[in-house]
Order: structure tokens, then sequence, then C-alpha cells
């Protein structure tokens, strides 16, 4: 009887911990989300025009000049910079997460990975509600193509989260004691761009190249939401590639989990680095 009710109280607190976590993780988010607009005079429509201006440059330059006459260009266009944006942001805020909390950490004891979640939280809440504008003003236009197979987008985007969480984790945890890895991140993030079929469908490289492009994850990720919300006769990355699209599903998985145990090793040594 002793026994039972000490497994019961530490499943009590064990669970009670996990509750407040949460919560704290909760308030994080939702205070970052809104004091990244505090005093600006447009709020969170800057986190709209940045895509937007982004699609507005690339749909000048390969419709206008290069002549791009693909079917659907334009939101097969939009659909992939909202995806990668979300990605960008993601993983930028999470990186300086710890190191700008310095005087936090060294102060109070919590998860400090609950700092880095929050970040990604934040990101993701920006995400969900251009999607979601997308979805509401170019479905009655006749401009996306829902169906059964747009729940795959759900799954997609657990899976972009799942990479964008990963390397956050990671790249938080180096960023306290390599400072450089915010510049390398600003040029890696912008060659990453165009290596993950943002601007042009991957059924347009070379047969001999898909596999190296699909081990991108964005790749096979940007390329599945297009077939799930705009371009049903888009083909799926599998089709593709066969077999090999398990590889960037793996390698999500991998980021994940390397970035989480880099983190937890890292994680005791923040305070007096900071």
């Amino acid at each position: 009887m002793a026994a039972t009710s000490a497994v019961a109280g530490l499943v009590g607190r064990r669970r009670e911990a996990v509750r407040r976590t949460a919560g704290l993780t909760r308030e994080l988010a939702w205070t970052q989300f809104k004091l990244k607009y505090t005093g600006s005079v447009l709020g969170y429509l800057w986190s709209l025009l940045k895509p937007m201006m982004l699609f507005g440059v690339m749909y000048a330059i390969f419709v206008g000049v290069f002549k791009q006459t693909q079917q659907d260009f334009g939101m097969q266009l939009l659909v992939g910079i909202v995806m990668y944006t979300f990605f960008t942001d993601c993983v930028g805020a999470g990186m300086g997460s710890i190191a700008a909390n310095g005087n936090l950490i060294r102060k109070a004891f919590f998860p400090r990975a609950v700092l880095v979640v929050a970040s990604s939280l934040t990101a993701a809440m920006t995400f969900v509600i251009n999607l979601t504008l997308i979805i509401v003003i170019a479905t009655p236009l006749g401009l996306l193509h829902v169906g059964l197979r747009t729940l795959a987008v759900l799954p997609l985007i657990a899976e972009v989260y799942a990479v964008a969480l990963g390397l956050s984790l990671l790249l938080s945890a180096l960023f306290v004691f390599y400072r450089d890895l915010g510049h390398i991140w600003e040029i890696f993030s912008q060659v990453l761009f165009y290596g993950s079929a943002v601007v042009y469908p991957a059924s347009r490289v070379p047969v001999g190249w898909r596999g190296i492009v699909f081990l991108n994850p964005l790749a096979q990720i940007i390329e599945d939401v297009r077939h799930a919300m705009v371009i049903p006769d888009a083909p799926w990355s599998y089709s593709l590639i066969g077999i090999r699209f398990l590889a960037p599903v793996a390698l999500c998985v991998l980021v994940l989990f390397g970035g989480t145990w880099v983190f937890r090793r890292l994680t005791p040594s923040f305070a007096e680095a900071l």
C-alpha cells in the first residue's frame, strides 16, 4: 500500500510539473507574440507583408523576366514562400532565445527548452494566421483546390515544425558559445531558399538530381503541400523518388532528436557562458 501511494504521488508530481511547464510555455509564447507588434503602427500586418513582398519580387522576376507560364505558378509560389518563411522565422527566433534571456536563466530555475519552444510557437501563431488567410481568400476564387488530400497538410506542417524545432534547439545551444552562427545561418538560409523548390516545382529537377534535392526535407514538404492544396495533378514526392521519400522524413526525426540531445548536454553550461 505504501509503495502504491508513493508511485501515485510521484505520478501526480510529474503531472503537475508537466502542467506548469506547459502553462509557462503557453504564456511565454503568447507574451512574445503580443510584444512582437507592440509599438508598431501596422502591427501584425508586418508579418503578412514580409512573405507578400518576397512573393511580389519573385513573381515579377520569374513571370515578367523569365516568362514562367506554369499553371497556377503564383499560388504555388505563395504557398512555398509561406511555408519557408515559417521555417526560417521559427529557427531564427529560436536560435537567439537562450542568449537573449541570460538574466532570466541565471535567476530562475525552469526547463531551458521552454524558451526555445515558446519562440517556435510564436512563429507558429503567425504562420497559422497567414495560411488561414490564404485559404479563406483563395479558395472561393478557385485558386486553391481543397479536398480530402488537403488533410495531408496537417502532418506536413508537423514535419516542418519538427525539423525547425530540432534546428532551433541545436542552434540556440551552440549560439550561446559561438555567436558567429547568426551570420552563418543568415547566409545558409538564403542558399536554402533556392534549394528547397520554393520558386520551382521539384518535378522540373532532373531525375538524377532528385534524390539529392529531396534529402532536403523542405523540398519534400513544400512539394507535397502544393499537391495537397494547389495542383491536384502534381505528383507526390514519393512518386518522384520512390522509397527514397523516407530519407527527408528520417532526417527530420534525426534533427529533432539530435538537436534535443545537444541542447540537454550544453544546458548546464548556459548560465556560466551568459
